[in-house]
């Protein structure tokens, strides 16, 4: 009865764990899909991270990686600079 109670409060305790991770995992997501929303999407990896998703994630990082990025020109390069001033 007793090793009932433990694993179930060690699950329950658990739960806890994973439902804040997946929260924090989410907002990080949703600044990821907007960086890659104005990324060209060609998924070409000429930047070195393989994807459009890799470059949105190492943006987070380093706001100067989107330099890497060599179809990324012209206006939509302007305005991916003004949308990386209003991004947190």
């Amino acid at each position: 009865m007793i090793s009932i109670i433990i694993l179930t409060g060690t699950a329950l305790i658990l739960s806890v764990i994973l439902v804040v991770v997946n929260t924090l995992i989410n907002k990080e997501d949703k600044r990821v899909s907007e960086i890659e929303k104005m990324l060209p999407g060609l998924n070409c990896g000429g930047c070195g991270y393989g994807s459009c998703k890799g470059m949105a994630c190492e943006i987070l990082k380093n706001r100067e990686a989107y330099l890497n990025c060599r179809p990324l020109r012209g206006e939509k390069k302007e305005a991916f600079i003004e949308f990386l001033k209003t991004l947190k």
